[in-house]
Protein backbone atom coordinates (compact mmCIF):
# COMPACT_ATOMS: atom_id res chain seq x y z
CA UNK A 1 0.00 0.00 0.00
CA UNK A 2 2.92 1.85 0.80
CA UNK A 3 4.23 1.38 -2.29
CA UNK A 4 1.63 2.26 -4.13
CA UNK A 5 0.87 5.70 -2.55
CA UNK A 6 4.70 6.47 -3.40
CA UNK A 7 3.78 5.73 -7.28
CA UNK A 8 0.82 7.88 -7.37
CA UNK A 9 2.73 10.48 -5.63
CA UNK A 10 5.31 10.33 -8.16
CA UNK A 11 2.86 9.92 -10.61
CA UNK A 12 1.14 13.21 -9.28
CA UNK A 13 4.28 14.88 -9.09
CA UNK A 14 5.06 14.43 -12.99
CA UNK A 15 1.59 15.56 -13.53
CA UNK A 16 2.61 18.61 -12.03
CA UNK A 17 5.85 19.13 -13.59
CA UNK A 18 4.05 18.80 -16.79
CA UNK A 19 1.18 21.39 -16.01
CA UNK A 20 3.45 23.61 -15.33
CA UNK A 21 5.56 23.45 -18.18
CA UNK A 22 2.25 23.65 -20.18
CA UNK A 23 1.68 26.82 -18.29
CA UNK A 24 4.87 28.38 -19.39
CA UNK A 25 4.03 27.64 -22.64
CA UNK A 26 0.98 28.60 -22.57
CA UNK A 27 2.25 32.18 -21.03
CA UNK A 28 5.06 32.48 -23.93
CA UNK A 29 2.48 31.68 -26.34
CA UNK A 30 0.06 34.64 -24.92
CA UNK A 31 3.12 36.74 -24.81
CA UNK A 32 4.19 36.27 -28.69
CA UNK A 33 0.50 36.48 -29.78
CA UNK A 34 -0.01 39.84 -27.75
CA UNK A 35 4.00 40.80 -29.88
CA UNK A 36 1.97 39.94 -32.75
CA UNK A 37 -1.08 41.46 -32.53
CA UNK A 38 1.37 44.99 -32.04
CA UNK A 39 3.09 44.33 -35.29
CA UNK A 40 0.07 43.57 -37.40
CA UNK A 41 -1.64 46.88 -35.88
CA UNK A 42 1.41 48.79 -36.55
CA UNK A 43 1.50 46.98 -40.42
CA UNK A 44 -1.96 47.99 -41.25
CA UNK A 45 -1.34 51.72 -39.68
CA UNK A 46 1.20 51.87 -41.90
CA UNK A 47 -0.43 50.17 -44.80
CA UNK A 48 -3.25 52.84 -44.46
CA UNK A 49 -0.75 55.48 -44.18
CA UNK A 50 0.86 54.38 -47.46
CA UNK A 51 -2.54 53.96 -48.97
CA UNK A 52 -3.54 57.56 -48.21
CA UNK A 53 -0.63 58.70 -49.72
CA UNK A 54 -1.01 56.98 -52.72
CA UNK A 55 -4.42 58.03 -53.37
CA UNK A 56 -3.16 61.76 -52.91
CA UNK A 57 -0.04 60.83 -55.53
CA UNK A 58 -3.10 59.64 -57.68
CA UNK A 59 -5.32 62.95 -57.26
CA UNK A 60 -1.65 64.65 -57.94
CA UNK A 61 -0.96 62.76 -60.98
CA UNK A 62 -4.96 63.26 -62.23
CA UNK A 63 -4.14 67.25 -61.78
CA UNK A 64 -0.66 67.14 -63.55
CA UNK A 65 -2.28 65.45 -66.45
CA UNK A 66 -5.29 67.72 -66.74
CA UNK A 67 -2.27 70.88 -66.53
CA UNK A 68 -0.45 68.83 -69.42
CA UNK A 69 -3.50 68.12 -71.61
CA UNK A 70 -4.04 71.97 -70.94
CA UNK A 71 -0.86 73.15 -72.31
CA UNK A 72 -0.84 70.46 -75.30
CA UNK A 73 -4.38 71.70 -76.21
CA UNK A 74 -3.41 75.39 -76.27
CA UNK A 75 -0.14 74.35 -78.44
CA UNK A 76 -1.17 75.12 -82.56
CA UNK A 77 -1.25 72.03 -84.66
CA UNK A 78 0.56 71.71 -87.90
CA UNK A 79 -2.40 72.71 -89.99
CA UNK A 80 -2.94 75.81 -87.92
CA UNK A 81 -1.66 78.99 -90.30
CA UNK A 82 -1.03 81.47 -87.29
CA UNK A 83 1.83 78.49 -86.32
CA UNK A 84 4.92 79.93 -85.50
CA UNK A 85 7.62 79.67 -88.10
CA UNK A 86 10.50 78.72 -85.76
CA UNK A 87 13.35 78.25 -88.54
CA UNK A 88 12.52 81.28 -90.22
CA UNK A 89 11.95 79.74 -93.35
CA UNK A 90 8.56 81.86 -93.99
CA UNK A 91 10.61 85.13 -93.87
CA UNK A 92 12.99 83.72 -96.84
CA UNK A 93 10.23 82.72 -99.04
CA UNK A 94 8.73 86.29 -99.24
CA UNK A 95 11.98 88.25 -99.63
CA UNK A 96 14.27 88.53 -102.03
CA UNK A 97 16.71 86.03 -102.45
CA UNK A 98 20.19 86.93 -101.23
CA UNK A 99 22.59 87.98 -104.43
CA UNK A 100 26.24 87.28 -104.50
CA UNK A 101 28.45 89.87 -104.38
CA UNK A 102 29.02 91.02 -108.00
CA UNK A 103 25.41 89.59 -109.55
CA UNK A 104 22.76 92.01 -111.30
CA UNK A 105 19.49 92.01 -111.42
Amino acid sequence: MLNELEQLAAKIGRVLHHADTLAAENQRLRDEIARLEGEAAQLRSEREAMAADRELLNIKIEEAQLRIQSILDKLPTASDTRQLDLLGEGAATGAEPHKASGEHA
